[in-house]
């Protein structure tokens, strides 16, 4: 797997296999529901850097009057989200360049796209732009400057701090602080946070890209012990998440809603 940087700015990932399906307990899903719903979200809901259109065709099918539009700047992945979700419209696009006229949203959702950018303000300038007045956007967003995370620390001792951006193109490295800053920036009221990957979710997401990144420790993966322990990690930072939601300290991972003044 090897990343290329585009004239957008934008890190992109090659040899990606998108994900086609979503788990209707997903803490991704399940937050981005809960706040659609909240604010009474209906018309049209886009998904940017939609991939395989996994949450978005789930949106569209669980918010009533909702219709659903994805975009990705992948065209193989905007064709098969659309054979897998004919419901939704999609569209290959750049984040920094919608193909949408002003206005014409009600709703935003974006996963783990903001921190790909360049120039994330381009990016939230755009949603900005294509969403309605009083529109919402929802997105999470990681923060991996965020003080006294293993994130952080693994950036501050030099120790594989540049292992999110080469493996899946991570560039930022957002704080809580100055996610809110940049939302504020560009003409979004914060409404809501809430907070995932503690603790046990980042050791887990640690070992993950520490596997991708050095292929000689896949014996790890065969010694039976040491999949038990993952798959704890997997159970146990679920739980973790639900139960430290509304907790922002050691907290990477931000669920934040915002409305367009």
């Amino acid at each position: 797997m090897s990343t290329t940087r585009g004239n957008t700015g934008l890190l992109t990932t090659q040899a990606w296999r998108p994900e086609t399906d979503v788990n209707p307990r997903n803490t991704t899903l399940r937050r981005a529901l809960t706040e659609l719903r909240k604010a009474g979200v209906k018309g049209k809901v886009l998904e940017v850097g939609c991939g395989a259109g996994r949450f978005i065709s789930y949106v569209a099918r669980e918010i009533p009057d909702a219709q659903g539009h994805g975009c990705d700047l992948s065209y193989d992945d905007v064709l098969l989200a659309a054979m897998l979700s004919p419901q939704v419209k999609y569209a290959a696009a750049d984040m920094t360049r919608l193909p949408y006229a002003k206005d014409a949203f009600d709703a935003v959702v974006m996963f783990d796209i903001l921190e790909h950018l360049t120039k994330p303000e381009d990016g939230l300038a755009e949603v900005r732009r294509v969403l309605k007045p009083s529109g919402i956007i929802h997105a999470l967003v990681p923060c991996e400057g965020q003080v006294a995370t293993l994130h952080w620390l693994m950036w501050k001792l030099g120790l594989g701090s540049d292992l999110k951006e080469k493996r899946v193109g991570h560039v930022q490295r957002f704080t809580h602080k100055s996610l809110s800053r940049l939302l504020a920036d560009h003409g979004f009221l914060m409404t809501s946070a809430s907070y995932s990957m503690h603790p046990v979710g980042q050791i887990k997401d640690i070992l993950m890209y520490l596997e991708q990144e050095h292929p000689r420790v896949g014996w790890l993966w065969r010694n039976p012990a040491y999949r038990l322990i993952y798959s704890g990690l997997w159970a146990y930072s679920y739980v973790e998440s639900m139960v430290l939601s509304e907790v922002p300290l050691s907290a990477v991972s931000v669920h934040v809603s915002a409305m367009k003044i």
